[in-house]
């Protein structure tokens, strides 16, 4: 799954936002920036900026060195390092989120027709090693995604230390400056994730804030997202924004479109919470989020729809969504 890569020139600076995976994406965005260094373009300063660590978020940080610029700049937000390294690395990327779910359920027998047939096998050895079990899911699983192709210059995390509190049109935001830009934490589909604002422009690039799915994994939060989509509601309200540019997706025009479609994403998000709480509690106060997944996909038309977005490969992101939303209410521990 490939995001869009925003490439983004002002003057002697460029921004390339969500630097996407894949090589195909990644050769067109080079032949493009070589085309415009055929054309006289001198960039002073460069800066890459992933909108979180997701692998098809945080790649081809290549794309640096093919810009050249004398200062350049690859930024991440901290949470999206482990070990002094991005963790964008397909392997230990699924195994890390198969450990998070086991917290909750067995991820193993989540998954339908014809995934559930390797995945019983890889139950029965999760009974007897897990971590080897997590291994093996992750050689397998990384196979159709392709690896990071970094360059020379290493990323650089964004601290919340370093946080500037903004007034932008009567609203209170936290962010980083980078050049003429800004960039907006907005967690939620993940702990690392931020937006960029081009405020001459009244752009807003969202990254994955506004994925159908969220919140996707077990490490994300439904009232992070739910926060970080009023955030910048309130800045389209204040008429900061008339353009917003999501990873995926269509790009959104005017005031009152992107009002009405983060509208959609706020109520949808508080549907989805509510319907789990009203399974949980028509089921006894049932805790088992595997049980409480089958009586949402039969019943909800709501989670028969995330069901059928996610069918086959990623089924088990809908039991995530059970799983967050309870945690959140204090149900699981």
């Amino acid at each position: 799954m490939a995001s869009h890569m925003y490439f983004l020139e002002e003057g002697d600076e460029v921004i390339l936002f969500d630097p996407s995976c894949g090589k195909g994406i990644a050769k067109r965005v080079e032949a493009h920036i070589r085309r415009r260094k055929k054309g006289q373009v001198k960039w002073k300063k460069a800066f890459l900026i992933a909108g979180h660590s997701h692998m098809d978020h945080a790649n081809n940080f290549f794309l640096s060195d093919v810009i050249g610029a004398p200062e350049t700049h690859i930024y991440l937000h901290e949470e999206g390092f482990q070990g002094g390294e991005v963790k964008n690395k397909p392997a230990p990327f699924i195994e890390n989120m198969f450990a998070e779910s086991s917290k909750y359920f067995n991820p193993y027998l989540a998954f339908s027709f014809p995934y559930n047939v390797l995945m019983f096998f890889l139950a029965g050895l999760d009974a007897l090693s897990p971590r080897m079990t997590r291994k093996l899911l992750g050689v397998v699983g990384s196979l159709s995604w392709p690896d990071p192709v970094n360059g020379s210059v290493e990323p650089e995390p964004l601290r919340q230390d370093d946080l500037q509190i903004m007034n932008l049109g009567g609203v209170t935001v936290r962010g980083w400056r980078v050049g003429h830009k800004i960039l907006l934490p907005t967690p939620g589909h993940s702990t690392c994730s931020v937006s960029l604002f081009w405020p001459e422009q009244k752009a807003l690039f969202v990254s994955d804030a506004d994925w159908i799915g969220n919140p996707v994994f077990v490490s994300g939060s439904l009232k992070d997202c739910l926060h970080s989509l009023e955030m910048l509601k309130a800045l389209c309200r204040a008429e900061q924004v008339d353009t917003l540019l999501p990873a995926h997706g269509l790009v959104k025009q005017g005031r009152e479109e992107i009002l009405s479609y983060l509208d959609f994403h706020i109520r949808r998000l508080e549907v989805m919470r509510n319907e789990v709480l009203a399974a949980y509690r028509l089921s006894g106060e049932d805790k088992d989020v595997r049980r409480l997944t089958r009586l949402l996909i039969q019943e909800s038309p709501l989670f028969r729809m995330l069901k059928l977005v996610n069918y086959p490969r990623q089924v088990v992101f809908v039991h995530h969504v059970v799983a967050v939303c309870l945690r959140e209410e204090g149900l699981l521990d």
